[in-house]
């Protein structure tokens, strides 16, 4: 067995077990229930193993994607501004920093 994911956050690691799970990699996860622990500071982290050595490189494969694809759909849409060049989150109508219109559609 090897460990190849560890983390605090209960759901990430549902997440990370489930991608592995569904591409036929076999699981175990220890320190599950360490994530509702009331004592964040002393609580483990739960960690993932795989029970078989050949499905290393794909389960890393796997958790990357996982986590990175996690990461990515964290990021709300923005929409950069055609006169100061800066981000705004997609619920903004007008840019935060000069005023300017959201484009297609900004203030009434």
């Amino acid at each position: 067995m090897r460990r190849v994911f560890s983390s605090n956050d209960v759901t990430e690691t549902a997440l990370v077990r489930d991608a592995l799970v569904r591409n036929g990699i076999d699981v175990t996860i220890q320190n599950e229930h360490s994530g509702h622990s009331a004592v964040p500071a002393f609580r483990p982290p739960a960690e993932i193993w795989i029970r078989h050595d050949h499905d290393h490189d794909n389960a890393r494969r796997i958790v990357g994607e996982t986590i990175a694809a996690l990461s990515t759909d964290a990021l709300p849409p923005t929409w950069v501004c055609s006169i100061c060049r800066e981000e705004n989150p997609q619920s903004f109508e007008a840019c935060w920093n000069c005023g300017r219109d959201k484009p297609g559609g900004g203030r009434h």
